[in-house]
């Protein structure tokens, strides 16, 4: 039996055996609920993904006054979107991309709102937005450009605007969002560096998939106003980020796993998980239905992370148990994730026995004969579930606060028992 208590959950160590059918994409749930609430037209979004996160952009377009009713894992809209007098107050907990999508959907419909979130979101930036939708004319006001925000919303007029995407290109996304709703459409400038550059692609794939026009050049992003998305029937594809967690865990613990729900062609990031396991070893096959992962002779690998942030733990996991020095370039944004994302990783990666190093803007991690301890997680979910894997191998693993996961898999313990098999 493993331990199971509010504080720690100790990994049983095994092999990863069987089917997975993995849990809906978490970025694109809070896309498609947003997309659905703006099209100001009947239509269903099936799917969605559960997690924390995704509930809090859900009740927060509720409180902006669409109409939405959840059955199940649906959600169907009926066009409309009731004006509330009074100032709106919503408070984001710790989810980063509803407040930065949210506060620039807030400041293109009318109405006065009070923004605010989780201790550890009020520490995260906020500023590109703030400064892009003042910019904009947007009556706004922060916190030395953090969370709380207060501000009034109204029907934007549009221009060109540009904005820092060094740190996230969520300030991207959430202004490629409201372009849609505004008078002029906006021709948005990013920074020539975009992290995590892939989020913001799907973005543009996901408007040009539901019929918005999108123009788009080396320089800028022109998207034209007075548009609305056309959904009718949407579904919610499966997610590579948590796929990824049982692609690396079959990887490492010598084991076979297949993972359905899986769209060879999506427009995430994340989905070169699979590739990067045939470059360090593993075997990967495709089937009209997913994948299946099985462990071979794992080596190191040498990656450029800065498209996909939410890897980088799952990859560090990874390469502690292959052949050989593996490097993870521009990892400097992941400080101001959920937590400080690289301090979490070189932290438990030192209290596991192994080696992880900061170069300069790249993780370095050289495989070392590892221990069991007790993993702190930082009330991250990417970190607890990254580092549950290394206890498939390293007995005496245990994992605090398990429950944090929730925000994006609640399911996640569930299927690493049912996939665990005793060696």
């Amino acid at each position: 039996m493993r331990t199971i208590n509010t504080d720690f959950r100790e990994i049983k160590p095994g092999t990863l055996r069987g089917s997975v059918s993995v849990p809906p994409s978490k970025s694109i749930s809070h896309r498609m609920l947003i997309l659905g609430a703006i099209s100001e037209k009947k239509c269903v979004v099936k799917h969605l993904l559960l997690s924390d996160d995704v509930k809090i952009t859900l009740n927060a377009l509720r409180k902006l006054g669409y109409v939405i009713e959840l059955k199940g894992d649906t959600a169907y809209f009926n066009g409309e979107r009731k004006i509330v007098s009074k100032p709106i107050s919503i408070n984001f907990g710790d989810s980063g991309t509803s407040a930065r999508l949210l506060t620039a959907l807030a400041a293109g419909l009318p109405g006065d709102y009070i923004l605010d979130a989780s201790s550890r979101m009020r520490k995260r930036p906020m500023a590109p937005l703030i400064n892009a939708l003042k910019d904009l004319k947007v009556s706004i006001k922060s916190t030395n450009g953090y969370l709380p925000i207060q501000l009034k919303g109204e029907i934007l007029q549009g221009g060109e605007v540009h904005v820092d995407v060094t740190q996230s290109s969520q300030y991207m996304s959430a202004l490629m969002l409201v372009a849609p709703l505004t008078e002029r459409g906006l021709k948005i400038f990013p920074s020539r560096e975009i992290a995590s550059k892939s989020y913001a692609d799907l973005t543009i794939a996901m408007l040009e998939q539901n019929g918005i026009r999108v123009e788009k050049n080396d320089s800028y992003i022109y998207i034209a106003g007075n548009q609305r998305p056309i959904l009718t029937m949407s579904t919610v594809e499966g997610d590579f980020s948590s796929a990824a967690y049982f692609a690396v865990g079959a990887a490492i613990s010598g084991g076979k796993v297949y993972i359905e729900n899986i769209n060879r062609n999506s427009w995430q990031g994340d989905r070169i998980i699979l590739d990067v396991l045939k470059k360090a070893g593993a075997n990967v096959h495709w089937d009209k239905k997913g994948a299946s992962v099985l462990a071979g002779t794992l080596h190191g690998i040498e990656m450029d992370m800065s498209s996909v942030p939410d890897l980088v733990p799952t990859v560090a996991v990874l390469a502690l148990f292959a052949e050989g020095k593996s490097g993870f370039g521009n990892v400097g944004h992941l400080r101001i994730k959920e937590s400080d994302r690289l301090s979490a990783i070189i932290n438990n990666i030192s209290n596991l026995g192994g080696s992880a190093v900061v170069d300069g803007f790249d993780l370095i991690i050289k495989p070392k004969v590892l221990k069991g301890t007790r993993i702190q997680t930082y009330n991250d979910h990417r970190i607890a579930m990254s580092f549950a894997l290394a206890g498939l191998c390293v007995p005496n693993t245990r994992i605090e606060n398990p429950n944090c996961v929730t925000k994006s898999f609640p399911n996640f313990w569930f299927e690493l028992d049912r996939l665990t098999h005793p060696d």
